[in-house]
């Protein structure tokens, strides 16, 4: 019985592990080396690189570099026994053309937050000023109650614009 049950729980990780399409290779071997499960990424590298390397029974995370792709593999034990292996292949290649999208993207942002901090502040401040320029003056009480929460809405705006550059939030 216990034997279904490991298939049955073998047969459901196959079909999430195979779902993980994202670039990288999983794989999942048997004690001895032999493939059980290989996503697509997976199979696109020869087992001969390592089968070697397991059948001297290393009990250990092997990695193995070749090319851009850096294989590990994972021994699963129970007690002192190897009951199975699991791997991951990575493309060290696609790794660094995300990092290099990330920078781009950061770089993108931060002339995004500068050009907002020049539309944006450049204004607010004239506004502010000739706000203060005309509270300077002789108004009403009416008129300088008026100036007075127009000038709180320009800071108001301020506020969001604040919080939009310096810490990507919308909000006052």
């Amino acid at each position: 019985m216990k034997k279904v049950l490991a298939f049955e729980e073998l047969d459901f990780m196959k079909q999430n592990l195979s779902s993980v399409e994202n670039g990288e290779g999983i794989f999942i071997l048997d004690s001895f080396g032999n493939v059980i499960f290989a996503n697509r990424k997976a199979r696109e590298i020869p087992s001969y690189l390592w089968r070697e390397r397991i059948k001297r029974g290393e009990k250990k995370k092997i990695t193995i570099n070749r090319g851009k792709k850096k294989i590990t593999i994972y021994p699963i034990l129970e007690g002192s026994e190897i009951k199975f292996f699991f791997g991951i292949i990575k493309n060290e290649e696609e790794i660094e053309k995300m990092e290099r999208k990330i920078k781009n993207l950061q770089r993108n942002f931060e002339s995004f937050k500068e050009n907002m901090s020049h539309y944006f502040f450049n204004p607010i401040i004239i506004a502010k000023g000739y706000l203060d320029l005309l509270m300077e003056g002789n108004l009403s009480k009416k008129e300088r109650k008026n100036v007075e929460k127009v000038k709180e809405a320009v800071e108001r705006i301020e506020k969001v614009v604040r919080n939009i550059v310096f810490e990507g939030r919308i909000e006052e």
